[in-house]
């Protein structure tokens, strides 16, 4: 831990370090405790809570809110995603919340999702093909740019309904919204929001087959039709948890597997083993590090610690994933450990809703990745590779490798 806030003297242990290697800080969070007073490198004051126990209890209870009116004055973020005023789905809570999430849900039902494995497999090899042809001869390409990008940000925009000639600039705005300067980031959001107020003005005149057809025409509690503005922010959070955590979560996998080759090994050969094994690296590699900031309605206490009314909490999905108390040996991959015990995906009212999805995109990316290129390696040591400076979702900004 080092640095100490000048405002509020607590600790600031999201340092640089931190943003190249956080599991090193989660261990010694774990090793504190269940429950920590820090500042954010913004000196925004919060409480993180990073026990296994503590954090999927807590994802639950709807004493800690989303909504932005339940806040002190301490949390003083006006960054995209987390410091707008107001957003449906993700700065919602019950019942506004579940209204909403039933005009998600309709996009991510398991059987819609198994329908895309064809479209997804398809994908996959499409781009494989265009990444063989980049690193011919040994040539040094950025997986992330030309795979890990693409796979989910094809499959994102099309169930949105975004034309594929605004795909390069949605990446850009993307990466740019969630990681970049404030100049940056405000030229990203005028950008994208001209992008989407315009596809919602033709698709309200025009419907098609798609989310931004559909959500366009949608009606809120009262039965008035969702404004514009508020569907803009839908849709920049289908991008966040559709394309953005996909895009982290492939990215630290292929890294995770290229230093585990035994396990490649396994993984390429035995295609039973591959969904354990993408539960595994999802409790490895979440890219989600933290939930959604919460605050709180009242006071309350979390493991023995008092929580004061309007305080912000952050819940550690990533530090609970490393808890020792519930896996031991938490840094060992092992594709054997009971399924389905990771939180990487939330939980709660507020679980991922594209879940399936990405578990898809990731079972088939990663398998037909390293079956096509069981010797991909690294360009760079991997010290020097650079990660966005965000303490919510880990993208980092290249991934050079050489395929053989």
């Amino acid at each position: 831990m080092t640095g100490k806030c000048p405002l509020h003297g607590h600790e600031q242990p999201l340092d640089d370090a931190y943003f190249t290697d956080p599991y090193a800080t989660y261990a010694q969070l774990n090793e504190a405790g269940p429950v920590h007073r820090f500042c954010l490198p913004d000196g925004i004051p919060v409480w993180a809570v990073t026990s296994y126990d503590e954090v999927r209890e807590w994802l639950r209870d709807q004493r800690l809110a989303r909504r932005r009116e339940f806040a002190n004055a301490d949390y003083t973020n006006d960054v995209p995603p987390e410091g707008v005023p107001v957003a449906p789905l993700v700065m919602e809570d019950p019942p506004e919340h579940g209204h909403t999430r039933r005009l998600i849900n309709v996009a991510f039902m398991p059987k819609r999702v198994a329908q895309m494995q064809e479209k997804v497999e398809a994908l996959v090899n499409g781009l494989l093909d265009d990444l063989a042809a980049a690193g011919e001869g040994g040539q040094v390409v950025d997986l992330a740019d030309k795979f890990c990008a693409p796979l989910p940000i094809v499959m994102v925009s099309e169930m949105l309904g975004v034309p594929k000639e605004s795909w390069d600039d949605v990446r850009r705005w993307t990466d740019d919204i969630f990681g970049r300067s404030d100049e940056v980031n405000y030229e990203a959001k005028v950008g994208f929001a001209n992008l989407l107020r315009g596809l919602i003005a033709e698709r309200t005149e025009e419907p098609r087959d798609d989310l931004i057809s559909a959500w366009a025409q949608a009606t809120d509690m009262n039965g008035e039709v969702i404004p514009a503005e508020m569907v803009m922010l839908l849709i920049l959070s289908i991008y966040t948890g559709g394309f953005d955590s996909t895009l982290g979560a492939l990215t630290a996998s292929v890294i995770d597997l290229i230093n585990h080759p035994e396990h490649t090994a396994e993984f390429v050969a035995n295609p039973g083993i591959v969904p354990a094994a993408i539960e595994e690296l999802m409790r490895r590699n979440g890219s989600v590090h933290r939930g959604f900031r919460r605050f709180a309605k009242e006071e309350v206490e979390i493991a023995g610690q008092k929580i004061g009314l309007g305080d912000t909490v952050f819940l550690y999905v990533s530090a609970a994933n490393r808890d020792p108390k519930q896996f031991p040996d938490p840094d060992v991959m092992d594709f054997n450990r009971p399924p389905y015990q990771h939180i990487a995906f939330g939980r709660g009212p507020h679980v991922c809703p594209g879940a399936e999805l990405a578990r898809l995109e990731l079972r088939t990316g990663l398998h037909a990745l390293f079956s096509r290129f069981p010797n991909i390696r690294l360009a760079v040591p991997e010290q020097e590779l650079e990660w966005r400076e965000s303490t919510f979702i880990r993208v980092p900004k290249s991934l050079p490798v050489i395929l053989s």
